[in-house]
């Protein structure tokens, strides 16, 4: 099923630049000289590990989003998936729809363990140093496989595009798509429908609103915590390293910003914008589903543009300049 050039291209071409920058920051932080980052180069790469296997998903399970009075559909269009079950409704299929709208909730549940990660190692730095290889690691891709996990039960569970489910919105989704035989869907419908299916689009969208919320509120209690220590200095940390560590505080603000923009919003405006009957027009779902893949790409060229030493190393490569001015500019700090 095709959509749009825009539908088409916009998230291949981010997929393509997310799996060029995501390397390059892994190179740049494994190679640095200038400073070191101490156990929040693991974090850091398993953050970039992530970015480049949701930027898989978006390319192997495109997503398409349709909106028609009370309802909310999630469905599969193109790629090798869809193809494959071109003609046949699987569970297989729908479960790499949710799984693929779930790398939203992945995407808080790796951001809080930076959060965490930032406010234990100003508070208890010596407890970071000693056990954060391995088990904080481990502990942080539990808490991203944890919400992942969840958002995939209960979007399986609540978002169930049943027959009722399908003939509420048939007659909108085929007049702009085609058939909807066959296709791997998931819907919420918040009225004219039965009360079952009312309650458990509720429970699956207020599900996930909680779920993201709890990790927004988490971002700015933290953040502010963060930010107070920082400003207020810190006796076992150079005016140096105070700097460094405030530079990555707005790094990880701004790869905070990037999801709440591009994921929180618009999951929000095309649920809530059906539960509350207000429509939308056609080019704001389909973007919404679009704007997902901004992410992969946006979140490695924050960190490296808010960062001086990396940045000046990507510049200085780019105008074929030897980056050892940057060690010169930048003394060794820890992180």
């Amino acid at each position: 099923m095709f959509i749009n050039w825009a539908h088409f291209l916009i998230p291949k071409i981010f997929s393509l630049l997310s799996f060029i920058t995501n390397p390059v920051l892994v190179y740049l932080i494994h190679t640095e000289k200038s400073f070191q980052f101490g156990s929040y180069k693991y974090l850091l790469y398993f953050f970039a590990l992530f970015n480049i296997i949701a930027s898989l998903a978006d390319t192997l399970v495109p997503v398409c989003v349709h909106a028609y009075r009370y309802a909310t559909v999630f469905f599969t269009v193109n790629g090798p998936f869809s193809e494959i079950m071109k003609f046949q409704k699987s569970s297989f299929g729908e479960f790499l729809l949710s799984g693929r709208c779930a790398f939203i909730s992945g995407t808080y549940g790796i951001l809080n363990s930076h959060f965490i990660y930032r406010y234990l190692s100003l508070k208890n730095h010596h407890f970071v140093a000693e056990y954060f290889n391995p088990y904080g690691l481990i502990l942080s891709v539990l808490l991203v496989v944890v919400h992942w996990t969840l958002w995939v039960v209960v979007a399986d569970i609540t978002m169930v595009a049943d027959l009722e489910s399908r003939n509420y919105v048939r007659v909108s989704f085929e007049k702009v798509y085609g058939s909807l035989e066959g296709l791997n869907m998931k819907t919420v419908i918040f009225s004219e429908v039965s009360s079952q299916v009312v309650y458990r689009s509720w429970f699956g969208t207020l599900f996930v609103t909680a779920l993201a919320s709890y990790s927004i509120t988490l971002y700015f209690v933290l953040g502010y915590k963060i930010m107070s220590s920082l400003n207020q200095g810190l006796d076992y940390m150079s005016d140096r390293t105070l700097q460094m560590q405030r530079r990555l505080f707005w790094a990880l603000a701004i790869q905070t910003a990037i999801p709440i923009c591009v994921s929180f919003m618009p999951c929000i405006l095309v649920l809530y914008g059906s539960a509350f009957r207000i429509d939308f027009l056609s080019w704001v779902n389909w973007m919404s589903s679009v704007a997902v893949s901004f992410f992969p790409f946006l979140d490695p060229l924050a960190i490296t543009m808010c960062l001086p030493t990396l940045r000046h190393r990507i510049f200085c490569r780019l105008r074929n300049i030897s980056p050892n001015f940057s060690n010169r500019v930048y003394s060794s700090s820890r992180i």
